[in-house]
């Protein structure tokens, strides 16, 4: 049964049209939403009847929260109504209902906050805590001081490593937002975080990781959106096979011993060494071969899903079709050529292939 409403009533030293458009427009938003140090690195606002919301919180601990709902009544700017859900999992949790007042009295605001609908009364006083540490943030922002919009996941390594395409398409798969620091391997900060000098590395808070199947385990089991690996316990372990055959066989054949000899020539006179590419060509029709047969007339590697074994696979066909003899290579097995055309087109690959987050103009090289 739902518990009491929450209400909540408090002063601001603005005019009800400003503190109105604090929870109305994307920008104003994300300049002050969120408890403490919190910040909101994505925020998306329709503010219309019927219009969505999702508000991305990030913590400084690495804890990500994301809250959607829809505007039900918008009376600028007297009266605020919208419904209220945070993502758990791949699900929504119980939603609520937002209603906000705003009077102006002495030339300021006087804003009643009334949530209904919450199920328990630890739910009820855990939103009371929320609302009443964030309004030193609306206090800021009023007074002209705006919270930075930094989000606290951080890839690091250099955007043409397929690895790094990887985890950086498993964020955006989940829909969540992250930061990319360049670095080369074996940098001071890839060594840092890995004694390996391998990329990508991740930092999150006090969380650091290395090795990018690690990275992604982490995100897909801890942070809302959509589940990247199977639920079902059979094809859970299928994906874990696919993840180990690509890990290793898929990348020292693909990669390490075609795409790299291509894109960092180190054979006679700066040219790439043939001995080195010929010798991994059987290596990689044997890999692709078994590929082939998994994906079958499927457009995945494990179900009629996307999962970690199609992210790691997919920025390692795109390399190697970008390779002299790769077209021809990957077009001789066409259940890998077909599922990695359709997983390349899908807009969590085209962002994670751009030279920066959020970019729009410069894809990356698919050169490792």
């Amino acid at each position: 049964m739902p518990t009491d409403n929450l209400v909540i009533k408090r002063h601001f030293k603005a005019p009800p049209e400003r503190v109105f458009a604090a929870f109305t427009e994307k920008d104003l938003m994300q300049a002050w939403f969120g408890p403490g140090n919190t910040t909101v690195p994505r925020c998306e606002v329709d503010a219309r009847v019927g219009g969505k919301y999702r508000t991305e919180l990030h913590a400084p601990s690495g804890a990500v929260h994301i809250v959607t709902g829809e505007f039900k009544e918008i009376r600028p700017p007297d009266r605020l109504v919208y419904t209220w859900g945070w993502l758990d999992g791949a699900g929504r949790g119980p939603e609520t209902v937002v209603t906000l007042t705003f009077a102006p009295r002495d030339g300021g605001t006087d804003l009643t906050l009334e949530q209904s609908g919450f199920l328990t009364q630890n739910a009820r006083d855990q939103h009371e805590h929320g609302w009443n540490a964030s309004w030193g943030g609306l206090d800021a922002l009023l007074e002209g001081k705006v919270k930075p919009t930094t989000p606290a996941p951080t890839i690091i390594g250099d955007y043409r490593s397929s690895y790094v395409r990887s985890a950086r398409m498993a964020f955006e798969e989940k829909g969540i937002a992250y930061a990319l620091q360049p670095a080369r391997p074996q940098s001071p900060e890839i060594l840092a975080l890995n004694p390996f000098g391998k990329m990508p590395t991740y930092r999150c808070g006090e969380l650091a990781l290395y090795e990018t199947s690690a990275i992604m385990r982490h995100l897909d089991e801890t942070l809302p959106g959509p589940a990247l690996m199977p639920s079902d316990p059979a094809e859970r372990a299928r994906t874990e096979q696919w993840i180990s055959v690509l890990n290793c066989y898929g990348y020292p054949a693909l990669v390490r011993n075609y795409v790299l000899q291509y894109a960092f020539p180190r054979g006679p006179d700066g040219q790439p060494d043939r001995a080195t590419i010929e010798a991994a060509l059987p290596e990689m029709r044997k890999v692709l071969g078994a590929i082939d047969r998994a994906i079958g007339l499927r457009d995945h590697v494990v179900g009629d899903s996307i999962t970690l074994a199609d992210i790691l696979l997919t920025p390692m066909i795109v390399s190697v079709t970008a390779m002299p003899e790769g077209k021809d290579i990957v077009a001789s097995f066409p259940n890998v050529r077909r599922a990695a055309e359709k997983l390349s087109r899908r807009p969590s690959y085209v962002a994670a292939s751009q030279l920066t987050v959020g970019s729009e103009n410069k894809s990356a090289a698919q050169a490792a």
